[in-house]
């Protein structure tokens, strides 16, 4: 499974005064410069955050794509929380474009921040080819007031570390291996992979 942003998200689950804050930057000192900096180290810590994450925090249409119809008939959708799926298209054999699934035929269960999509039928699709599945799903939280405090934590940590040290990576040296709080923050909404 392999997936692929369609609509990015335009809201951003940390604010520009929880950094300055953190930062000791007085929240009614504008300085155009430094606030549109900040602004780009948020939107790099939330794309550090999620890729350390595995899930999507603002709301955003992705698609998911897929070489076979899956084993058992269901797949995991960890890119979440999954608020929706728009479409499942997928190749039948000797078919040159994509035929949808009607949505009776599939199940969401959307409970978790790793969604389960079940399909009620089986449908057989073109196995000499790649991406035979397609599906579109809308995932993340609706506004950043729902994004968990956790979360907006981690951002705002990662965006003010980048910002106190911008030249400073974290490099594990051997023996001691460096957790932020950041991290900390980060472990209970990561994709399990066993």
């Amino acid at each position: 499974m392999r997936y692929k942003v369609k609509t990015a998200p335009v809201l951003f689950p940390a604010a520009l005064d929880d950094v300055k804050r953190n930062v000791h930057i007085d929240t009614a000192d504008i300085d155009t410069d430094r606030d549109a900096l900040l602004n780009d180290l948020i939107k790099d810590a939330i794309t550090a955050s999620q890729n350390a994450t595995g899930r999507q925090y603002c709301r955003a249409t992705f698609y998911l794509y897929m070489d076979a119809y899956p084993e058992g008939g269901e797949i995991e959708i960890t890119a979440g929380p999954v608020a929706a799926i728009t479409s499942v298209k997928y190749l039948a054999p000797g078919a040159t474009e994509l035929s949808t699934l009607d949505p009776s035929k599939y199940q969401l269960d959307s409970i978790e921040l790793t969604a389960r999509l079940r399909f009620l039928e089986s449908f057989s699709v073109d196995c000499s080819r790649m991406n035979v599945i397609e599906i579109e799903f809308t995932n993340g939280w609706t506004t950043a007031a729902d994004v968990p405090a956790d979360i907006k934590q981690a951002v705002v940590l990662r965006a003010c570390e980048s910002y106190l040290h911008p030249e400073n990576p974290t490099v594990n040296h051997g023996i001691g291996l460096r957790t932020t709080i950041a991290e900390i923050k980060e472990k209970d909404y990561k994709v399990q992979r066993f």
